[in-house]
């Protein structure tokens, strides 16, 4: 295996790792997809996960899942 530089921060290393989505070799200090803010990640986690948006009614008109379950040990 050859030296190369980092693509992050571009110090060079014997063992480069390479990511798993944008190919580029890392420094180990680099070489996970959150270190060297990998632009693949988040169209990896938008695919796998998609686009969940939590919609929350602040309970209007409801009790919520907690005040209905320590109503019971109310005295």
């Amino acid at each position: 295996m050859k030296a190369e530089n980092c693509a992050y921060c571009g110090d060079l290393t014997d063992m480069p790792f390479h990511c798993n989505y944008c190919k580029d070799p890392f420094c180990s200090e680099h070489r996970l997809p959150e270190e060297h803010r990998c632009v693949k990640l988040t169209q990896i986690r938008a695919k796998k996960f998609g686009e969940r948006k939590v919609i929350r009614d602040q309970g209007i008109g409801k009790q919520s899942g907690f005040k209905k379950f320590f109503r019971r040990f109310k005295s």
